[in-house]
């Protein structure tokens, strides 16, 4: 497996991974908050609060780590992005910092299929670790805003929105995970449309070496439920399936009845994994028609008791 070839995030540095499609338009977006700033006086009581609450020992083991967390990443309220290209096994590819300083109310977007052919990579399916210089100074380290991913082709756009971390991840050391559990309510398998889903088994430690191999169950209306082996997932790496790569072409005949409608539950023991769910047209081009970050949007719910 390729590696990084130097650190590439600090763990103070919120990052997160998404994945690029072949032959679309692929795009990243970020717009940051006027009211952003690295640390504020809501902050700073919150923290003197928390560590007052524990004995001595206590309270400076959580205040040690968090100032100097803090003196690493600066007070500074600019912002800088680098961007790690990484095959869909996790193999590393390529770097790109963006050349740019970004202060709150600044608008950051790229356009991730550009930099790919910038790069010399070939037309095909990636994933980018998009890696910002630090967060919001509060309990998840979280970005001060929700980055967007677009993907458009010639007739359609999928958008979805999610935040970068830098709380530990599949990192033993730091945090240890008792496993995973996605439930998609709103699974398609109709002549016209396919479900599919994305699982991307991510850590906050650029070494981490632990493949996931989850299953899934297919439930209908009526209790009646098939079983799937979703297949393994290589460290930093992520695999879509569609219902029919894990169910088989039976789900077809399995759904009818319910008008093509289930719900499928995912789960995986030991690591915690980001879940995308996709909608593709169930033709010769599988085109991308939508897809969802963790579960399906409220909007998607609505028609549940349908089934």
């Amino acid at each position: 497996m390729s590696r990084f070839p130097v650190t590439p995030w600090k763990p103070h540095e919120p990052r997160f991974i998404l994945p690029t499609f072949e032959g679309l338009e692929c795009r990243l977006g970020l717009s940051i908050p006027i009211w952003y700033k690295a640390i504020d006086a809501t902050y700073l009581r919150s923290l003197v609060a928390g560590a007052l609450k524990k004995n001595l020992w206590e309270g400076l083991k959580d205040l040690g780590p968090e100032l100097a967390s803090l003196l690493k990443s600066g007070v500074s309220n600019n912002l800088r992005f680098k961007l790690h290209v990484l095959s869909r096994d996790g193999n590393y590819l390529a770097s790109r910092e963006i050349d740019a300083l970004y202060k709150p109310g600044a608008s950051f977007e790229v356009d991730l299929s550009r930099l790919i052919s910038e790069l010399g990579l070939a037309s095909r399916d990636y994933l980018i670790v998009a890696v910002m210089s630090h967060g919001r100074m509060d309990a998840h380290r979280s970005s001060p805003g929700s980055f967007s991913m677009t993907y458009v082709d010639q007739d359609n756009v999928a958008i979805y929105r999610t935040g970068a971390f830098a709380r530990p991840l599949n990192e033993g050391r730091l945090k240890s995970h008792v496993g995973f559990t996605g439930i998609n309510p709103k699974i398609l398998a109709t002549d016209d449309f396919v479900s599919s889903l994305m699982l991307i088994n991510h850590s906050s430690d650029p070494d981490y070496v632990h493949a996931a191999r989850p299953s899934s169950v297919l439930i209908r209306d009526d209790g009646e439920q098939l079983e799937g082996d979703f297949g393994e997932i290589p460290p930093l790496g992520a695999r879509e399936m569609s219902v029919v790569d894990l169910f088989g072409s039976e789900v077809f005949d399995f759904l009818k009845p319910f008008g093509g409608k289930g719900t499928t539950v995912t789960t995986c023991t030991g690591v915690t994994l980001a879940s995308l769910h996709l909608q593709r047209s169930n033709d010769n081009r599988q085109t991308l028609l939508g897809i969802e970050h963790s579960r399906p949007a409220h909007m998607n719910l609505m028609g549940i008791v349908q089934h």
